[in-house]
């Protein structure tokens, strides 16, 4: 009986340890949101946004094992609050964390990434890297306001792509004329404008595939929207220094029109979209017989100081 009893406190033991042991060990946890990407913020700003991570089981947590760390160079100006977490977090539980942003002054246009880690301590001071979730995060700067990345499957998901602020431009796109010339505020609205235009030749074949002329009308916008984007880079002789700068000056307009396009149609689906709407043209471009350029935009470039 004796020798049962100690076979039985010793299994007992070490049920228990085992169970410790593989508390957090066994245990998953998943984000909300599952990605940290804030709008872009300017330099020495500050905020604090509040995340979340749930225990999906099977085990319960141990709380009082838990660290919460930031990694990657978002380290420099991320900072995370220790909550104070419960003893145990069951399957189902959640536990609500605050982040908080501060950039330096005068700090770059730019994007800083990193990741919030859950750890697990051992009473002795070693970590462990046990929770194969972790929480994306990515800071962009900037001194003028830009929609944050969004995932290739979700960004991919249709043609249209998304749109976040709403202003008809694909967010890819606004974060592409956003970092090319962040200096140049004329510039970025020429870009902006031509844009919208592909954009929306694009869709309304989309929403109707039959609509030549709609097709046409649509060809005549880009074409104003060209004239404008070539009179604010300097690459028409009415607003350019000398002969030089204007041929530079179209390079950089040859150039920026091809990225566009290639970001306008980086999707199997958006490629043929576009180009069956450009057949509807019948190598056709529609423009305007007077070409006045600067009064093509929608906006007056000469009263933006750059």
């Amino acid at each position: 009986m004796l020798k049962n009893k100690k076979f039985l406190i010793a299994v007992g033991i070490l049920l228990a340890f085992f169970s410790v042991a593989v508390w957090a060990t066994s245990a998953s946890v998943s984000w909300v949101p599952a990605r940290y990407a804030p709008w872009s913020m300017e330099s020495g700003q500050s905020t604090t946004t509040t995340v979340t991570f749930t225990n999906n089981g099977p085990s319960t947590i141990n709380g009082k094992k838990l660290a919460l760390e930031i990694r990657g160079d978002a380290a420099s100006i991320v900072s995370v609050n220790q909550p104070s977490f419960p003893t145990t977090i069951k399957k189902g539980e959640s536990v609500s964390v605050n982040l908080s942003v501060q950039t330096a002054p005068e700090m770059p246009i730019g994007v800083i990434d990193g990741t919030l880690v859950l750890l697990e301590t051992e009473p002795n001071g070693t970590i462990k890297d046990i929770f194969k979730s972790t929480l994306p995060i990515e800071i962009t700067v900037s001194p003028f306001l830009l929609p944050p990345t969004t995932p290739d499957d979700e960004e991919k998901a249709t043609i249209a792509g998304t749109d976040l602020d709403e202003n008809v431009v694909p967010d890819r796109i606004d974060r592409w004329i956003g970092f090319a010339y962040p200096q140049s505020e004329k510039r970025r609205m020429a870009l902006t404008e031509m844009a919208k235009n592909e954009q929306k030749f694009m869709m309304d074949y989309v929403a109707d595939p039959s609509n030549k002329a709609k097709a046409r009308e649509n060809s005549l916008l880009s074409s104003k929207t060209q004239n404008c984007q070539w009179y604010v880079f300097g690459a028409i002789g009415l607003n350019s220094l000398n002969e030089t700068e204007r041929l530079i000056a179209q390079d950089i307009v040859f150039r920026d029109t091809k990225k566009m396009l290639a970001l306008m149609t980086n999707t199997k689906e958006r490629y043929n979209a576009y180009f069956s709407a450009e057949n509807y043209l019948g190598g056709m471009v529609y423009s305007d017989d007077d070409r006045t350029y600067k009064t093509d935009c929608s906006f007056d470039p000469d009263s933006l100081p750059n």
